[in-house]
């Protein structure tokens, strides 16, 4: 499987690392605590009986935002390369400035997360859409004519930087076997990074957050001005200057993530679906008493302890010697696919060799009795996968707000008749089929409607446009898991990675004859995992450019847009 393969290289670096043994310091500095805001959500907002506002929406409601919610599915780089095109159509379209929430999975946060926080114009960022007529050679495979962010895409690879951390990894356990003073240690830290969990963070950081992100793989980061004046508020001796924060222009982010819960009840790990966002991160429902029900600020998660503070805040230990929560840390965890490969027929010590590279962060509930008195938390070392995991498409965080308008991108590696991230809406799936994660409760929609969906998508491209479905006035079904209660009158339009012969036909001839050599085999459902070998992620710069330019034109041509237009309505003009 090419998940396992790709993963046998990550893992190399964790041998190297286990050989060694963790970094351990002769002398323990002294403990920083932190007090954080922290934000209940009752179990049971899904049967209709409690309640829930996100912490967000008194603000978003002062910006005016619509009730618009996008969803970027998961899908390594390939969704990383379509989130791109996606977005600059979106923005060419005057549709961005209406989006009120943008969440995304796995590849979609690797476009997502450094939109979202670059201090850029948006426009730069993404490049614009170009017809297909003007697609030639020159104009797709030059590395230097690509915008910003699909450049980066381009560049990625994991391959000659995981090189590079083994070489950290290596200086950490002999700096351990040497009892290195602590202030030569910190020195040392600046060059070779934190511990050894950070390691996937540190490669997928080099090409989608340090380019663009000032500190934002270094830094705490949050939402906006306000969130950070409420920071202070809580805890005066946090500064300004430990934070970045998200560009004023663009919309409340929600990341998805996956926490892995081993117990012996299971023949596999529980897979507990996280959400990032830029003012709280957390897990909706309860699971035991020890797991989930609450957000805190991201500055307080991956704390080495908790105690619960006067009024909804909490107390935190700031883990010694290594870095805060950050949006690198986000994008690790979201895009983590390759992690849950090792579920399936590998040895126990090889799974304990994961938490060496993969995200692995303390995780802290607080839980309140019928009488109100608050529990102390109990801290959980848990490893945290890809959001695809559980939800690949990202739609949940949406149908939790009861976003009414949403736009679903999904970028997946085969055409929507096999798509099984959206046949999970609609029925549960058997449980890790193909080692794909958990999607046995992911039903939210009536099965039938699905039909229409598949049937919408199908005409859809035989009448020569993108494939772009939108239903209207659905009805959302409640979910227990990720604590959705039911609603009405849902819009969404379902938007597709799809092959479309109308726009291959459009195309320059020396284009549609680059599209039958052997590197476009697999175009635009490039594989997530090793589709240029020996690179694990890497796409070249046509194969991004292309499928940025298809992904673009299936909101901005005359078909797409206008069946987004009908269904959403007012959503996109006011």
């Amino acid at each position: 499987m090419k998940a396992q393969r790709a993963l046998r290289g990550l893992l190399s670096v964790a041998m190297v690392a286990s050989a060694g043994g963790l970094l351990v310091s002769a002398a323990e500095p002294v403990a920083v605590r932190l007090l954080a805001r922290y934000w209940p959500v009752p179990p049971d907002v899904w049967t209709g009986r409690s309640t829930w506002t996100p912490p967000e929406k008194a603000a978003l409601d002062k910006r005016r935002l619509s009730d618009l919610g996008v969803a970027f599915s998961g899908g390594g780089t390939r969704s990383a390369a379509a989130t791109v095109g996606q977005l600059r159509g979106l923005l060419a379209n005057g549709w961005l400035k209406h989006v009120r929430y943008l969440t995304a999975v796995s590849g979609g946060s690797w476009t997502a997360v450094p939109f979202t926080y670059a201090q850029t114009d948006a426009a730069l960022l993404l490049g614009k859409p170009l017809p297909p007529e003007e697609l030639t050679l020159a104009e797709v495979e030059p590395l230097a004519k690509e915008p910003a962010m699909a450049r980066s895409i381009a560049q990625s690879g994991l391959f000659a930087q995981g090189a590079r951390e083994a070489v950290k990894i290596v200086t950490r356990a002999e700096l351990a076997k040497r009892k290195v003073p602590p202030e030569i240690e910190s020195v040392l830290n600046r060059f070779i990074g934190g511990q050894t969990s950070e390691t996937y963070a540190n490669l997928l950081s080099r090409f989608f957050i340090s380019p663009y992100i000032r500190g934002g793989s270094t830094l705490k980061y949050t939402w906006d001005k306000d969130s950070l004046d409420d920071i202070k508020a809580v805890d005066p001796s946090l500064s300004v200057g430990e934070f970045v924060r998200a560009a004023d222009d663009r919309p409340f982010l929600i990341v998805g993530g996956t926490m892995i819960y081993q117990h012996p009840a299971y023949d596999y790990p529980r897979l507990i679906p996280v959400e990032y966002t830029p003012l709280y991160t957390g897990v909706r429902q309860q699971f035991g008493d020890r797991l989930g029900g609450i957000y805190v600020s991201p500055f307080a998660y991956d704390a080495a302890g908790a105690e619960v503070g006067d009024g909804q805040t909490v107390r935190v230990t700031a883990k010694a010697r290594q870095r805060p929560f950050t949006l690198a840390d986000v994008v690790a965890s979201s895009g983590a696919a390759p992690l849950l490969a090792l579920y399936r027929g590998v040895p126990a010590t090889v799974l304990k060799r994961a938490t060496v590279v993969f995200p692995t962060f303390n995780h802290f509930t607080v839980r309140m009795s019928p009488e109100g008195a608050k529990s102390q938390p109990v801290v959980e070392r848990l490893l945290h996968g890809d959001g695809g995991f559980s939800d690949n498409l990202g739609v949940m965080p949406l149908l939790a707000r009861q976003v009414h308008n949403i736009l679903v991108f999904v970028n997946g590696q085969e055409p929507f008749t096999e798509n099984k991230s959206i046949e999970s809406m609609f029925w549960p799936l058997a449980k890790y089929e193909d080692v794909g994660g958990d999607r046995s409760m992911n039903d939210v929609f009536e099965p039938a409607q699905y039909w229409e969906l598949k049937e919408g998508l199908e005409k859809a491209v035989a009448s020569g446009g993108p494939a772009v479905y939108c239903g209207e006035n659905w009805k959302v079904r409640a979910n227990e898991i990720y604590n959705v209660a039911p609603y009405d009158n849902l819009n969404i339009c379902w938007v597709h990675n799809e092959l479309i012969p109308a726009w291959v036909g459009q195309l320059p001839e020396e284009t549609k004859k680059l599209l039958e050599t052997k590197p476009f085999k697999h175009f635009p459902w490039f594989a997530t995992f090793e589709e240029n070998k020996p690179y694990v992620i890497r796409l070249s710069s046509a194969q991004v450019n292309l499928l940025a330019h298809l992904s673009a034109w299936s909101v901005t041509s005359d078909k797409g847009r206008q069946t987004i237009e009908r269904a959403m309505g007012q959503v996109l003009q006011d």
